[in-house]
């Protein structure tokens, strides 16, 4: 598998566009509890986020090669969904540096830049998943190639959002409101674990007739992945019950160990979801 670069650059960039979801998500419960100003509690997953997103921008350039790359295939947005995705992904990039940046220098966060990031980040992760649907790859020419992604965004970018928040909860005895937000990254996680059960379910069921010699190939490939797509399943599973555990448990129960071993679980699993999905196309 080559694209070691690819598989960094989507899940680190998503996972940024589902964590701005969250934040803006969680910073509505904060700011219900009346007590903290949350900034003061945000401030560390917004500076994480914008991090991520670097790191996203420096594996693409290890993708492509250059900037200079990057600028030369931006000139063909009239008719390419890369050069689209380029210049989405740039407005992502900013918009989440800047909302980091004026929150830092401003202490205080602001609701408005962030929803308007996260607008620009689902666009991104349609942009991402039109580059392979078009693809003559049967792997990726598939309803699953969008559910797989935007299914990474609602569930890494949950727990990752959680796990860093609810530390600074605890510490300053907001432990009602911790619990609302390790519910809230539950139900997201779940969502997302849905909708990509609902794109496996329907692969290859959205792949044309065209593709039928291809699809034949990719079924194949699968075959020979059917145990770490298993092993993904599994690991997957086992984050979601430590998360679940944490959502339904005892306020006390909401535990800091728990959340980051959950984030750490459910992170490899859904690296291992994409590195089946790149090795479909290699």
């Amino acid at each position: 598998m080559h694209e070691w670069a690819l598989l960094i650059f989507t899940i680190c960039v998503q996972t940024a566009i589902g964590g701005m979801l969250m934040l803006w998500l969680f910073q509505r419960e904060i700011s219900k509890a009346g007590k903290e100003d949350s900034f003061a509690i945000l401030k560390i997953p917004l500076i994480i986020i914008a991090a991520l997103s670097l790191v996203g921008l420096i594996a693409s350039f290890a993708h492509l090669g250059t900037p200079g790359n990057a600028l030369n295939t931006i000139r063909n947005i009239g008719t390419s969904w890369m050069s689209r995705e380029i210049l989405v992904t740039g407005a992502f990039i900013g918009s989440a540096c800047i909302t980091a940046g004026l929150s830092i220098v401003q202490k205080k966060v602001n609701p408005l830049l962030m929803i308007a990031t996260v607008i620009i980040g689902f666009v991104d992760i349609f942009c991402m998943a039109m580059i392979y649907s078009n693809s003559l790859i049967s792997g990726w020419n598939s309803i699953n190639t969008f559910t797989s992604f935007y299914g990474t965004a609602f569930i890494i970018g949950a727990v990752l959002v959680a796990s860093f928040t609810v530390p600074a909860l605890r510490a300053k005895n907001m432990d009602d409101t911790a619990k609302k937000i390790v519910q809230l990254s539950f139900y997201f996680a779940l969502f997302g674990i849905a909708i990509q059960l609902i794109g496996v379910a329907l692969f290859p069921a959205s792949l044309t007739d065209v593709n039928m010699i291809a699809t034949s190939a990719a079924h194949s490939s699968l075959e020979a992945y059917q145990g770490t797509i298993a092993l993904r399943w599994g690991i997957e599973i086992l984050g979601l019950i430590l998360l679940g555990y944490m959502a339904l448990s005892a306020v006390k129960k909401t535990s800091i160990a728990m959340a980051f071993a959950a984030l750490i679980v459910i992170s490899f699993a859904e690296g291992l979801s994409r590195y089946v999905f790149y090795v479909l196309g290699s």
